[in-house]
């Protein structure tokens, strides 16, 4: 497998001195990575500097083979609409754009729009017949479906998603995880923040967080200390 993120010694120290990172070195391939730790550990933080939506405080950042670390926002930006795509605990769709209309804007942002390919994206999710709804239209695991069509739908690299099914009925949750799993098999990097110990087992790897470093990694070996 190929390394796909790289951290080297990556600090976070926000304004007023709270520090989220600790000096984090971390070499993440191609599978799925499953993050958790306790509340405040700092796991969100990282999932944000991987994603480029947030800045180390100090360290490098590499993201498909390039440093990201110092890099001005436009080209920033540039990279994270390439190579990331983005699923959240909370949905942040546009509440008067339709699931069609939704996941096209993610497609406006990256500079052209393709209809046909949005609406094989949102049938691939199963929402062939929801094109035209909007969220307020939509269950819950509906919408999450809707944010990963969006997230998908400029084809990125890596998928980083923070507490997807936190949300989530069991029913709705667990067709969720099979869309992130088939993913995982198509070959995206998954990168998934949790605190459900069935959704850690469904992962390659887990790293656990504790006060803003690495307590524990499985690639390392050392038993079983994913526990949150």
């Amino acid at each position: 497998m190929d390394e796909i993120i790289r951290l080297d010694n990556v600090t976070k120290v926000y304004d007023g001195g709270t520090q989220a990172l600790g000096g984090v070195t971390l070499s993440l391939k191609d599978e799925w990575t499953t993050i958790v730790g306790p509340s405040g550990s700092g796991k969100t933080t990282l999932l944000n500097v991987i994603g480029c939506l947030d800045t180390p405080t100090t360290g490098t950042v590499h993201i498909a083979g390039k440093t990201v670390t110092g890099v001005n926002k436009a080209e920033l930006t540039k990279l994270r609409r390439k190579h990331i795509g983005l699923v959240f605990q909370q949905y942040h769709l546009v509440p008067y754009l339709t699931a069609l209309e939704n996941v096209m804007l993610a497609q406006y942002y990256y500079g052209t729009t393709d209809e046909a390919k949005v609406v094989n994206a949102l049938k691939n999710v199963g929402l062939g017949h929801r094109l035209d709804h909007l969220p307020a239209h939509l269950s819950g695991g509906e919408q999450q479906r809707v944010c990963i069509a969006r997230a998908l739908i400029n084809e990125p690299t890596i998928l980083l998603a923070d507490e997807p099914t936190g949300n989530l009925d069991q029913t709705n949750g667990q067709a969720v995880l099979e869309l992130i799993q088939n993913l995982r098999e198509a070959g995206h990097a998954i990168v998934l923040v949790t605190h459900n110990q069935d959704i850690v087992k469904l992962g390659d790897r887990t790293i656990r967080i504790v006060d803003g470093t690495v307590a524990w990694d499985s690639a390392l070996g050392g038993g079983d200390h994913g526990e949150q």
